[in-house]
């Protein structure tokens, strides 16, 4: 499956490093990362689209299970081809009594300005023939629903529209979905209908 991503505002995933005269640096080989595309969507199939947890656990894997799916790191470009550029972000936290900059509370952070990026999710591991159309669905839908990328998102960070390109959303995805949570998350064919 292929996914594209549309950026609305610059984002930010944190490498948990300083450097170049930044508090939080991006990992400029892995800008938006699989590990966070994969939480992305496994909360969005968790948290919006209220997916029951042993739906959410099969496709996406748990500690003792890994997921049969396996995600890419995200392609970011500035669109026409051109590298995305990084530019450092100061926020400072103002003190509630005198209204000033409060002593050492200076950040400068790393964002990335893109335009575009694609990712993929295939499959690394065995499904039951049963449960693949399933898993296709939660996988489309998830992606669909994820709006946000990186951190800052509530300060206006990493606003993002997620669209998958291969397969296309479709009505039957649609429909599969709303079955999954009518049925309590069965993925399989099953005796039940």
């Amino acid at each position: 499956m292929r996914f594209e991503i549309i950026f609305h505002t610059p984002f930010r995933v944190a490498s948990g490093h300083a450097g170049d005269g930044s508090d939080t640096t991006v990992d400029r080989g892995a800008l938006l990362p699989a590990s966070s595309l994969k939480g992305l969507m496994r909360s969005a199939a968790r948290d919006l689209l209220k997916l029951p947890e042993p739906l959410v656990d099969q496709v996406f894997g748990t500690g003792w299970q890994p997921s049969p799916w396996s995600w890419s790191d995200a392609a970011v470009t500035a669109g026409r081809g051109a590298e995305p550029a990084i530019r450092p972000r100061a926020r400072i936290r103002i003190d509630a009594e005198s209204g000033t900059a409060a002593s050492g509370a200076l950040l400068i952070a790393d964002e990335v300005l893109a335009a575009r990026a694609e990712f993929t999710v295939d499959q690394a591991g065995w499904i039951a023939p049963a449960d693949a159309p399933a898993h296709e669905a939660v996988l489309l839908a998830s992606a669909r629903a994820v709006t946000s990328a990186g951190g800052d998102r509530r300060r206006g960070l990493g606003w993002v529209t997620i669209t998958p390109a291969e397969p296309p959303w479709s009505q039957p995805h649609l429909d599969a979905v709303i079955r999954l949570m009518e049925r309590g998350g069965a993925a399989g064919g099953g005796d039940d209908g």
